[in-house]
């Protein structure tokens, strides 16, 4: 096996290859990737045996083969040579690395003793925009449990329907919704499955290294991703990229979590009586600024919304949103922003952490945000009307 390929290249496919690598394995050829040469193109391969990644990128092949080596070694080595070419060849059983100036050796372990990786052979398969997938998974996913004792929890829905995909995460405290459109889906059988949130957010990081490097070269990427459900409904393909050129080619193959997604919708309140818009990054601010106090008292951090001028009905008022937090022994803080409000307002807690971590996955100037009584859920949404994502967050027991 001898290839030559750049350092860039080479250190994005390493990157995006090793995705599900498993450092630390009871089984030494888990912490390793697959390199395997072919005409003209190099495949990287890394499995944890529930998920496996599986990068294809052009280069100059001399040698055909195939080989493993410790993959988080490797790919720190190449990511620290400088830009320039890499010449890779397997000389018995170690393998060269290295250029003009910069050369290591690794020790491998036969290719044979790599697991194989299930494919799906037959299966229902569509097309999704891959920014609008990824925006879709930064947005939901993180919502996802990361207790593995409650393990449908630690997936995410997709509810297959006509034309587009509602997905949904919780962890029991917060809930986040959102569509992604399916492109040219005619014909497809609804359809509901449970998809890891660990695996979800490693397909969305590696279609953000996409956009810098891993793609079509010659049309920046190729903007879709194929996503293949097995017939059984056990595992799911994501595929992308530039398959029939020099840029990289990616499949991301996952297990899917049985058992019944709670119903989620019972949870939302049908109406709100209070709403108000603020600037995001202004109140960004200042739950940053009370999360200071809010870390002696479990993250606890109180909403005070108040009106400032008098409204008919429904009529939209100025207002102020008071944040306020409670430290045990450092002291107490007050922060106010302005605002927009229709209703009454009223007083509401939750855990900072989890506003501040929805507010920092949405990306519009101003959010909405709505409640009814102190103990129960509040929404938040963005601005634009025509977006179907909204986020549900439990609120905290005020004290007395």
């Amino acid at each position: 096996m001898k290839f030559v390929i750049s350092q860039a290249d080479f250190s994005r496919a390493l990157a995006a290859g090793s995705k599900s690598l498993l450092s630390r394995a009871n089984l030494p050829i888990l912490s390793n990737i697959l390199i395997e040469t072919s005409a003209k193109k190099i495949t990287v391969l890394s499995t944890d045996l529930e998920t496996a990644t599986q990068v294809t990128l052009g280069c100059k092949v001399s040698g055909e083969g195939k080989t493993t080596i410790t993959g988080k070694t490797l790919l720190e080595y190449v990511a620290a040579l400088p830009e320039g070419e890499v010449e890779v060849e397997k000389l018995g059983e170690e393998l060269l690395v290295g250029t003009r100036d910069y050369k290591a050796r690794f020790t491998t372990m036969p290719a044979e003793e790599f697991p194989a990786i299930p494919r799906i052979e037959k299966g229902i398969s569509f097309e999704i925009g891959m920014a609008d997938f990824a925006r879709t998974i930064n947005r939901v996913a993180f919502c996802a449990a990361q207790d593995e004792g409650r393990p449908i929890l630690t997936g995410v829905l997709f509810d297959v329907g006509k034309g587009k995909i509602g997905v949904v995460a919780t962890d029991g405290y917060r809930l986040s919704f959102d569509e992604v459109k399916i492109l040219g889906g005619e014909g497809i059988t609804a359809f509901r499955i449970i998809v890891p949130a660990k695996a979800l957010i490693e397909v969305a990081r590696i279609i953000t290294e996409a956009g810098n490097g891993l793609g079509d070269r010659s049309k920046g990427g190729e903007g879709k991703i194929r996503v293949t459900v097995s017939a059984a409904l056990n595992q799911i393909n994501f595929k992308f990229g530039d398959e029939r050129g020099a840029g990289a080619y990616v499949e991301f193959i996952s297990r899917l979590i049985e058992g019944e997604f709670p119903n989620w919708q019972k949870i939302i309140p049908a109406s709100f009586s209070t709403k108000a818009s603020v600037e995001r990054q202004e109140l960004t601010k200042l739950i940053r600024i009370s999360s200071i106090f809010a870390r002696e008292s479990g993250n606890i951090i109180k909403f005070k919304l108040l009106q400032q001028a008098t409204g008919v009905g429904k009529a939209k008022t100025n207002a102020s949103i008071s944040v306020t937090a409670q430290g045990n022994q450092v002291g107490s803080t007050e922060v106010n922003c302005e605002a927009q409000m229709t209703g009454g307002g009223g007083e509401i807690a939750f855990n900072f952490r989890y506003v501040l971590e929805i507010l920092s996955v949405m990306e519009d100037e101003m959010v909405t945000f709505e409640m009814n009584e102190s103990l129960n859920p509040g929404k938040i949404t963005g601005e634009d009307a025509r977006d179907p994502f909204f986020h549900i967050i439990m609120p905290v027991r005020l004290q007395a």
